[in-house]
C-alpha cells in the first residue's frame, strides 16, 4: 500500500470512501489510551483507532491507523453505527446533508484519532455506478473545505 492512500472494498456493492489525513501534532494523541486506540504489536508508532460513533470494522482490519502523525482510514460505507444497517435510498439519499452516513462515519473516525475532515489530504471514492458521480460531488463539496483534498473517484468493478 502506498503511503498516501488506503483501500478497503465496500461490501454488497455500496459506495464507499476512504481517506488519509493528518492532524496537528498536539491534537494526535501520543498515548494509545488517549484515543481509545491500541498499540499494534508493541509498535508505538502504529496505533489502531476505534470509535463507537462509526460502524465496527470487520475482524481483519481497523477503522483507522495512526502512524507517524498520519491517520489512514479504512473504507466507510453508509451504515448506521446504531442500527448496523445500510441507510435507505441510493447514493443521493445516503449522501445528502444530515444523511451523509459514509462521510459522517469517516468524520467520526478522524475525530477519534484527533483529526478531522479539514485535514484530509486524499480521498478515494468508490462508486458502483458512475451515474451517481454528480450526486456524490454535491455532498462532497459540503463536507470538505478549501483547499479540497485530492480525490480519486473510481467505478468499483469488483463487488464482494
Amino acid at each position: 500500500m502506498d503511503r498516501d492512500s488506503s483501500y478497503a472494498p465496500s461490501s454488497a456493492g455500496y459506495e464507499s470512501t476512504s481517506a488519509s489525513g493528518y492532524g496537528p501534532a498536539s491534537r494526535i494523541p501520543t498515548q494509545p489510551s488517549q484515543a481509545s486506540s491500541a498499540t499494534i504489536r508493541g509498535d508505538p508508532m502504529k496505533r489502531a483507532v476505534r470509535t463507537q460513533k462509526a460502524p465496527p470494522p470487520l475482524p481483519f482490519f481497523s477503522q483507522a491507523i495512526i502512524c507517524q502523525g498520519m491517520v489512514y482510514c479504512s473504507g466507510s460505507i453508509g451504515v448506521s453505527p446504531v442500527t448496523k444497517q445500510i441507510v435507505d435510498g441510493g447514493v443521493g439519499d445516503r449522501t445528502v446533508p444530515g444523511k451523509a452516513q459514509a462521510l459522517n462515519n469517516l468524520s467520526a473516525v478522524l475525530e477519534e484519532a484527533g483529526s478531522s475532515l479539514r485535514n484530509v489530504v486524499k480521498c478515494n471514492v468508490f462508486l458502483t455506478d458512475m451515474t451517481n458521480f454528480a450526486a456524490m460531488n454535491r455532498v462532497y463539496d459540503t463536507f470538505f473545505e478549501e483547499p479540497k483534498p485530492v480525490r480519486w473517484p473510481l467505478r468499483e468493478a469488483c463487488r464482494v
